[in-house]
């Protein structure tokens, strides 16, 4: 079948929600429940909420985002040159970092989380794509591995060998089924967060698997082979999410459920199937969808730091989560809207000024 569609407006839809479960699940369960961490630290003492606890899953959307990117970058790099794919994928994830991270970097400096040579340390970590801690805000972990799957596909462009790209995600959610199953096999916890392991995808290669396949069934053919590949992955989608659930329940000193996290990616991933059958053409999807990264990016600890102040302020708790959660919204609006076609334009007027005087 012929990729005449360019935009999908159920995957826009689905990512964004996915990043609004990440949001309210910071400010509604982590910012009181894990008081070490970067969330809590910014927001200030929160006692306890459990009436809150059932926005505790909302974490697995980031697994519903590797889904997404295993469909989104196989689609847009099949017709697609090595230069073009770099291109395209520094034009999206540098300039809303550019622009988040330094934001970020001033509120931890405020809120007396870091201090100048610290800040600057990890703002430069953070802005040139480091992998490994420190960063300005802990979301950043998930960049390293969204590139370590970019260098995959691009590799395959590079050697004109795009066609591979089937048997390479196989081998791919082959591989993170195979460690997921020794893994519970062989109580082998002390590699639940290995970020060597993150950043090969062994952890996380099965779903962008699944976003592969999705993409093939979609716009190729739907097989046995590849339907049973797609139940195989989302099993071995399921038990990384239970090591996570399991990571959890040791941070937050309590057990926590293995089913709320998998129905809700497995809802997900159906809906995300579903939608891409129909005819969700508006062009304000793709607006949502934009906005989806800026603000997984700023939520955390701008925020947190937000929700603080409201708080201290005499704001309710339970009424400063959605006001911080719109205004996060509106500056994601914001960085997508203003400010990332700006850094845009300033990358095409520099780095890549050769190609633009090529064409």
């Amino acid at each position: 079948m012929a990729q005449h569609k360019t935009t999908f407006g159920g995957v826009d839809i689905l990512r964004f929600l996915a990043a609004v479960m990440v949001m309210f699940y910071h400010y509604g369960f982590w910012v009181w429940a894990f008081p070490d961490g970067v969330s809590a630290r910014s927001t200030g003492d929160i006692p306890a909420h459990p009436e809150m606890a059932f926005v505790g899953s909302g974490w697995v959307g980031v697994q519903v985002f590797f889904v997404i990117s295993g469909f989104v970058i196989a689609f847009s790099a099949e017709n697609s040159t090595p230069l073009k794919f770099f291109e395209a994928r520094v034009r999206r994830l540098a300039p809303a970092v550019w622009v988040c991270a330094p934001i970020s970097a001033i509120v931890l400096l405020m809120v007396g989380l870091s201090w100048p040579t610290d800040a600057v340390v990890r703002l430069a970590r953070t802005a040139l794509f480091v992998p490994f801690e420190p960063w300005v805000d802990s979301v950043y972990w998930t960049l390293g591995i969204e590139i370590a799957f970019y260098a995959i596909v691009w590799t395959l462009l590079r050697f004109g060998r795009f066609d591979l790209m089937e048997a390479v995600a196989v081998i791919i959610g082959l591989v993170s089924t195979l460690f997921w199953c020794l893994y519970f096999a062989f109580g082998w916890t002390d590699l639940a967060e290995a970020r060597w392991l993150q950043l090969t995808l062994v952890h996380h290669g099965a779903f962008f698997a699944v976003g592969v396949l999705i993409w093939l069934m979609r716009f190729k053919a739907v097989t046995a082979a590849r339907l049973c590949f797609s139940a195989l992955f989302l099993a071995s989608g399921a038990l990384q999410i239970v090591s996570s659930v399991d990571v959890h329940s040791i941070k937050v000193e309590a057990a926590m459920p293995y089913a709320p996290p998998i129905i809700i990616f497995l809802a997900a991933v159906a809906l995300m199937a579903w939608s891409l059958r129909l005819n969700l053409s508006w062009r304000g999807w793709r607006r949502i969808g934009l906005m989806t990264y800026p603000l997984y990016l700023i939520h955390d600890v701008v925020g947190a730091a937000l929700l603080g102040v409201l708080i201290r302020a005499g704001v309710p708790y339970l009424v400063s989560i959605p006001i911080v959660g719109m205004a996060m919204i509106a500056a994601s609006w914001l960085v997508a809207a203003e400010a990332e076609p700006r850094v845009r334009m300033l990358l095409d007027r520099t780095l890549f000024r050769y190609r633009l005087k090529a064409a």
